[in-house]
């Protein structure tokens, strides 16, 4: 009797999370997204672009960097990016965005729901998840002054037309006068001057792809500034992961 009441129980179960699972897949979700306006209102659109930019083939990793940026933890993942970065299927991504739920942080798909996990960041990335969390300051103030202090210069102002009013810079700099400048670290160059090609390196990869955004013209001061200490051992792992996260969210 008891095998029966608890096989009468598991099948009652296991409708319950059928039913959740289709509640959660209602057409009220579904009239959302892409794939609905494209089959059904016949809507031309493509595919998200990828927001990854890769590592340029122009910045081009320096032994003497390794020991440096081992101490950060990155070193796996800086090795794996340089080597190349995996080419990405938009069709696909885009079909997952299709059935992301921000609520619940995950893609609620016919067949169960399905998430990013640490761990996957982990086994796929390499990058550290134990260690301090990276919570940067948004402050820019002075920004320019601190990254001459840490790197040695800092991009040049934009100029100003008479009478004519100063852009909005974003607080870091262009990819193209990072490479202009930081490119080839020097022969003969001592430890001060090779930390210095290292800090700005990393920099480079991780603001085109861990911190990726949309125009991918610019490095973000604050991961920059990020690598200071070299040994801070901030669990870059779960940075990457809140990032994607709000990125998916904003798609």
């Amino acid at each position: 009797m008891s095998g029966l009441v608890d096989e009468y129980f598991f099948k009652y179960e296991h409708f319950f999370v059928i039913c959740r699972m289709v509640w959660l897949l209602n057409d009220v979700y579904d009239v959302e997204h892409r794939a609905y306006l494209m089959s059904e209102k016949k809507m031309e659109l493509m595919p998200l672009k990828i927001r990854s930019h890769g590592e340029s083939p122009v910045m081009q990793y320096n032994e003497r960097y390794t020991p440096y940026i081992e101490m950060t933890g990155l070193l796996p993942f800086i090795q794996l990016v340089s080597r190349s970065t995996p080419n990405l299927n938009d069709a696909a991504v885009t079909a997952l965005i299709d059935w992301w739920r921000p609520k619940t942080h995950s893609f609620h798909l016919r067949t169960g729901e399905m998430t990013v996990t640490l761990q996957d960041v982990f086994m796929i990335t390499a990058l550290p998840i134990e260690g301090k969390l990276l919570c940067m300051s948004i402050d820019s103030e002075e920004w320019r002054q601190q990254m001459e202090a840490l790197i040695g210069m800092s991009p040049p102002e934009p100029e100003v037309e008479d009478g004519g009013k100063k852009d909005r810079v974003p607080a870091g700099a262009p990819f193209t006068w990072i490479t202009a400048n930081f490119a080839h670290c020097p022969q003969g160059a001592n430890d001060e001057v090779i930390q210095t090609y290292a800090r700005v390196y990393m920099w480079y990869v991780i603001s085109r792809t861990i911190f990726a955004d949309g125009t991918g013209k610019n490095a973000p001061w604050m991961w920059l500034k990020a690598s200071t200490v070299f040994d801070n051992k901030f669990s870059w792992g779960s940075a990457a992961l809140a990032y994607l996260y709000g990125q998916v969210i904003n798609c």
